[in-house]
This record gives structure tokens, C-alpha cells and sequence, in this order.
């Protein structure tokens, strides 16, 4: 089943590995602490005079280590966090009020073209239901747990270069969504990266994942980001571009005499995404496929496709 935990003190030794080991966990900033030695014992052992805070504390966990979730100042915060990530998991806690809203949008209307994948993934969901993972850490990949139209969703968005830490988080995060069954919505702006061990842990993540997986992108996406984030060679369910949308399925740090690039219009016509559709339309059209993804048997999902792929 789910776990979380909530760090509200110092946690050393075997007491920090169980902190880290549930799926979720909430740290207060100045107040929690985890590390395998504590500072008593950095001192006999190195003379290094060393907080517990610098040691082992909330920003360096959710900055730097990635092996928190979510960042809290004050127990009224971090009791408010956890029963959201409660919630998340389970029909038996009370639903927080700021979860109980199931109406369109506010910036649907909003979106345009030039519009970030923030932007985007605000407007997919519903209003104030998003709940940020590990928002500190790899913050170039973006993580959110939230509703459309009432149902569970884990969105997913990239921009810009996707680090080492932006890869272990999405990887962790897709994890978390895959067992406990939410689907996935993968939004790609402008992304590229080289390949990394870590880009390898998001890929078959992905890639193993049997929850609705959807695809949408926005700009231009190549290489390994493409493919990471849930691209056409990871069989998404559903696929979409807006006609912004440009494809290149070569590694970004190779160059070719004759670009592969594919814009959103080529794309549709061979089958490179299964529609293009605009700015508007992406909430609705993003519901509506998760509904028919999640009509099929889970041994049905994850089937090969045949796919018309331009090479």
C-alpha cells in the first residue's frame, strides 16, 4: 500500500532509511533532519564543526539529495501536505478544500501557442488541485500530481535541458503513478538533453509503466528528451501536437547533413502523433483520452502498435 512519512525531528542512522523508504515524504524545514551520522559524531571523527540542519535538513534533502518530496515550514503546513498526499491514495480521508473543485479551468482560454509548459499544465488541471512533486529538486522537469474533471492525474512537463536530477525525479515520479494507478500526462515544450544513466531509469520507467499514458507537445523536442518523455518509441497511448510541434528523433549532440525534423502537420500525415489539435482544445481533448485509455483491459495497454515511422 501507499506510504508516507513525515520527518518532524532529527532521524539518524536506520531511523533516516525508513523515513526515505515510503513513497512519499514531507520534511519541515530547521526542524527535520535526516543523515546516517550525526553531528556529535562528525565532530569526534573530523573536527568539522557542522549543523544538523547543513548536515542532513530540509533544503539539502529537497534541493540536492532528491530523497525528499515535499518541502513544509511549520507543522499546521506539513500536516495540510500530508493528508493531500493522503488523499491522493485513498477515498477514506476527508477531501481537502482546496481539492473540491471539478469545473473547467480558469486559464484554459488563455493558452496560446508561445504558452510554457507551466502554463500548460495549470490549465489542463482543475483549479487548485495541483500538488507539486519534489518541486525543489531538478526544477527544470516539472511534477504534479492533480485532477481533470474529477479524475486523478500525475502531469508531467519538460522545458529546456533535462538534467540528471530532472531525470531521477520524473523516473520516481512515474513510478509512484504506475503503482498506484493514476494516469500520466506528459507535456513537451522545448526539451533536449544528451543521454545519462539517469535518462535510462526514466525511459524504463516509462516504458514498463501500464497506467493511460498521453502525449502532448508544444515545441521543438529531439533526441533522448523526446523519447523519455513518454515518446512515440515508448508507445504512448494517445499522441498529440499543437501545430507548434517540431520532432526530431536524433540524439541532440549528433549532427546529420539532413536534419530529421518533423512539424506537426508531416507528423499527423505519417502517423508520428495521432491528431494535432489547438491550444483550446487540449484540456478536453486530454479528458477524453484518458477516459478511452483507461476503457481497456490493463493487459491490453501496453500492446505493440503498428506505427507508420518516417526514417
Amino acid at each position: 500500500v501507499p506510504q508516507v512519512s513525515l520527518v518532524c525531528g532529527s532521524c539518524t542512522a536506520g531511523a533516516a532509511y525508513s523515513a526515505v523508504m515510503p513513497s512519499h515524504c514531507v520534511i519541515m524545514k530547521e526542524i527535520g533532519s535526516l543523515y546516517l551520522a550525526g553531528p556529535p559524531l562528525v565532530k569526534a571523527a573530523t573536527g568539522e564543526d557542522v549543523s544538523a540542519e547543513e548536515l542532513g535538513g530540509a533544503d539539502l534533502h529537497c534541493r540536492e539529495s532528491g530523497s525528499t518530496d515535499y518541502y513544509v515550514e511549520g507543522y499546521d503546513e506539513a500536516i495540510r501536505r500530508t493528508r493531500d498526499v493522503l488523499h491522493l491514495h485513498s477515498d477514506l480521508f476527508p477531501v481537502p478544500a482546496q481539492w473540491k473543485s471539478e469545473g473547467q479551468a480558469s486559464t484554459q482560454s488563455d493558452l496560446a501557442l508561445t504558452s510554457s509548459v507551466s502554463e500548460v499544465i495549470s490549465s489542463i488541471a482543475d483549479p487548485e488541485t495541483l500538488l507539486p512533486f519534489k518541486d525543489l529538486f531538478g526544477q527544470g522537469t516539472i511534477c504534479c500530481f492533480g485532477k481533470l474533471a474529477g479524475m486523478k492525474v500525475g502531469l508531467i512537463g519538460g522545458e529546456g535541458d533535462i538534467d540528471e536530477k530532472g531525470a531521477l525525479k520524473a523516473a520516481n515520479f512515474v513510478q509512484i503513478c504506475d503503482q498506484t494507478g493514476i494516469p500520466m500526462v506528459f507535456i513537451q515544450g522545448t526539451v533536449s538533453t544528451g543521454y545519462t544513466r539517469e535518462l535510462s531509469s526514466l525511459m524504463r520507467s516509462v516504458s514498463m509503466a501500464t497506467v493511460p499514458r498521453v502525449t502532448l507537445i508544444t515545441g521543438d523536442t529531439s533526441g533522448f528528451a523526446y523519447l523519455a518523455l513518454n515518446g512515440q518509441g515508448l508507445q504512448p497511448d494517445l499522441c498529440f501536437h499543437w501545430p507548434s510541434a517540431r520532432v526530431s528523433g536524433c540524439p541532440d549532440n549528433e549532427p546529420l547533413a539532413v536534419p530529421m525534423v518533423t512539424d506537426a502537420w508531416e507528423g499527423s500525415s505519417n502517423m508520428v502523433c495521432d491528431d494535432v489539435i489547438l491550444p483550446s482544445e487540449t484540456r478536453e481533448v486530454i479528458r477524453l483520452s484518458l477516459v478511452a485509455a483507461g476503457s481497456f483491459p490493463e493487459s491490453s495497454l501496453r500492446r505493440g502498435k503498428n506505427r507508420v515511422m518516417k526514417c
